[in-house]
């Protein structure tokens, strides 16, 4: 008896992107039993360019406001409850999987959560996932571990499967028993770190985090998390990451590390005159301790 499986495909103004995608999940060799797309009230015309693969199958929801990516997927969990699952499969907009990937993803059988190998347009790895996440370390300044891409160069084996720690919520494909566990993911994340946050409490639950390497799925765009940090999405980035080790830090020295942090970017931004930056990091740090959402600092909303 085959498994449900319920996609949920979260975006904002990037219609054309989401159309590529949705076609790429309805081709699926694995059947799926829902696709959801959670829009978080795009302002490019997103519902009307997709119209056309609407239907019983790909069901649309717009959010009414833009919840980020963090509170689209919450969203989308929410709404999978109303038609019950096996796996929840989570999917960006500029993600497109292969046509077997769910197929290989799915074979694994497990009641964890298995992640797939990500790669660029030009065949080049993306796969950044760390093996280890460490917050036990007061020393490491990163708490990432060598990325997937780094140790595939090495093993030179593209077969089997990794054991990883933290996950993007980019092609995860989620065992109901991982939800039942531990939850929906973190909305007030808004973006940045709410996969990681749920990779932490998987981890913590003794659930199985793995990655395929036959599974493909194809990043349409190239990230660039240095551009991030001086946009407006640096605000959510330091806030997160200072979340995490106050709130995950394994001793007291981990979770002071946000201060050491914050003093080190700050000295570093003083040093290259960027003084801008100076009351976002204070904000971000003052903010992290429950993940207050300082509304200054919300994108507006934008048409493209």
């Amino acid at each position: 008896m085959n498994k449900e499986v319920i996609a949920i495909i979260v975006t904002y103004n990037r219609k054309e992107l989401l159309l590529k995608v949705i076609d790429a999940v309805l081709n699926q060799s694995y059947p799926l039993k829902k696709i959801l797309i959670i829009d978080n009230n795009s302002t490019d015309g997103t519902e009307m360019f997709i119209s056309s693969r609407l239907s019983e199958l790909v069901v649309y929801e717009n959010t009414g406001d833009n919840l980020g990516g963090a509170g689209g997927f919450y969203r989308g969990f929410i709404e999978a409850e109303k038609y019950g699952y096996d796996y929840l499969w989570l999917m960006d907009d500029d993600l497109m999987p292969t046509v077997n990937c769910l197929e290989i993803l799915i074979s694994n059988n497990i009641d964890g959560i298995v992640q797939p190998v990500r790669y660029n347009l030009d065949e080049s790895c993306a796969e950044l996932s760390p093996l280890t996440y460490d917050l036990s370390n007061p020393f490491k300044l990163n708490p990432k571990g060598t990325p997937l891409k780094n140790y595939l160069d090495t093993i030179g084996n593209k077969s089997g499967k990794v054991d990883i720690e933290a996950i993007p919520f980019e092609g995860p494909l989620i065992s109901r028993k991982v939800v039942e566990k531990i939850g929906y993911p973190e909305p007030k994340f808004f973006i940045f770190c709410d996969d990681i946050e749920y990779a932490i409490k998987a981890k913590r639950n003794g659930i199985q985090i793995q990655c395929d390497l036959q599974a493909k799925a194809y990043r349409l765009l190239v990230n660039n998390q240095a551009n991030d940090l001086l946009s407006w999405k640096g605000y959510y980035m330091l806030r997160n990451v200072f979340y995490l080790h106050k709130t995950y830090g394994t001793n007291f020295f981990v979770r002071q590390k946000p201060i050491v942090l914050g003093l080190g970017y700050a000295l570093l931004c003083v040093l290259k005159c960027n003084f801008s930056q100076l009351p976002v990091i204070w904000r971000a740090f003052w903010d992290s301790s429950s993940l207050r959402n300082t509304e200054k600092f919300r994108p507006k909303m934008r048409k493209k």
